[in-house]
């Protein structure tokens, strides 16, 4: 039982969406997004408070130099949640928002050539808005979309979950129409997280099931099966808990790069532990490498190799941390390619409660997403 519990604790440390420690979490919060130079020094610092609870998940840079922040908001306790699209300028201006009435926020959210951008919500919406915000259109296709990956053509490739039990993958064109669906049941009861368009026009799909704690697959172009691989299971695990798919992608050799974090607890061991893994698989999903590390979440890829993770200070000051209810400065980790802590940035000016997500932009730079709690 104290390896359960344990385990439990661990899981409920860090969501899905990011990483959020229960002394984090209050009624309200404002959204922010810092952006740092290559060292972790602060450029700018930027917060988003619309008189209620805002929450950002997911970040992502956009071709003219500013970000794209994915979220939700509520007007207030007991209130419905709203899906929320913030666009932030290269300088930290705060150049549009607009919210979606949605039952659940912005899991994913990926930018076409023409400027504009596709978002999906945890109850299973998709929508289209221009690059300055105004909507385009709209449409309810499953249960979640978690993942979105662009297609060449302006549509988009999702996946998720189909009435709430069926791993889900779709293709919609770039007026919202869908064009074809597929449910996996043989996978289990679960959904898919993240997906990844192919250079041969398929797709790589990760999820998790209660089956299988985490899952990876690879479609061709009509969404059939090609292969499936299944990790973080076997006689050794007493328990496994997929915390985050903080990416897949393919590489112009073919082969697939998935980086995610894991709680485990193995036979022996008195606690479980939360791992970062980086593992790359072959065209024909055979196992390349693997590289598994200790990092406070979110992380990153670095374009010079090795990862970036942004953290907080402990608020019982030992170290770093996911959360801190007293406010930190963040703290820009870079470590090696074998995961080890080459540098940690001195701090941000600014402070925040939490960081739910970290991506590198085109100067080296970072930028990291996080809240505040509003009291």
């Amino acid at each position: 039982m104290a390896i359960s519990l344990a385990l439990l604790s661990l899981i409920v440390l860090t969501a899905v969406s990011g990483c959020l420690s229960i002394d984090a979490v209050a009624d309200r919060h404002a959204l922010s997004v810092t952006r740092t130079d290559a060292a972790g020094t602060e450029i700018w610092h930027t917060a988003f408070d619309g008189g209620g609870d805002e929450y950002g998940t997911v970040l992502l840079p956009v071709s003219d130099g500013g970000l794209l922040v994915g979220g939700s908001v509520k007007q207030s306790p007991g209130s419905d949640e709203h899906a929320l699209l913030l666009k932030i300028a290269e300088d930290g201006r705060i150049e549009w928002n607009w919210s979606f009435p949605a039952r659940y926020g912005v899991e994913a959210v990926v930018s076409h050539p023409d400027g504009s951008f596709t978002a999906g919500t945890g109850d299973g919406s998709l929508f289209r808005v221009a690059g300055d915000g105004t909507p385009v259109w709209s449409s309810r296709v499953s249960g979640s979309v978690p993942g979105i990956s662009g297609l060449p053509d302006g549509g988009i490739v999702a996946a998720g979950s189909k009435h709430e039990r069926d791993v889900w993958v779709a293709v919609v064109n770039d007026t919202g129409s869908l064009l074809r669906e597929e449910t996996y049941p043989d996978l289990g009861r679960g959904r898919a997280i993240e997906v990844a368009s192919a250079s041969d026009g398929g797709c790589i799909v990760a999820g998790t099931t209660d089956s299988h704690p985490l899952w990876v697959m690879r479609l061709d172009g009509e969404g059939n099966v090609i292969w499936i691989r299944t990790f973080e299971e076997g006689p050794e695990y007493i328990g496994v808990m997929l915390h985050r798919v903080y990416s897949v992608r393919e590489k112009p050799d073919g082969s697939v790069e998935l980086l995610y974090k894991v709680g485990r607890a193995l036979k022996g061991e008195a606690v479980g532990k939360s791992v970062t893994v980086d593992r790359t698989l072959a065209r024909d999903g055979s196992d390349m490498s693997v590289t598994e590390f200790y990092m406070p979440c979110p992380v990153v890829r670095a374009s010079g190799g090795g990862y970036a993770c942004a953290s907080l200070e402990s608020s019982e000051g030992d170290g770093y941390t996911m959360g801190n209810h007293l406010g930190s400065p963040i703290h820009v980790m870079i470590c090696d390619e074998r995961g080890e802590i080459v540098r940690v940035s001195t701090g941000t000016e600014a402070k925040v409660d939490i960081v739910t997500d970290i991506v590198q932009t085109p100067d080296g730079g970072f930028a990291v997403l996080g809240g505040s709690t509003n009291t």
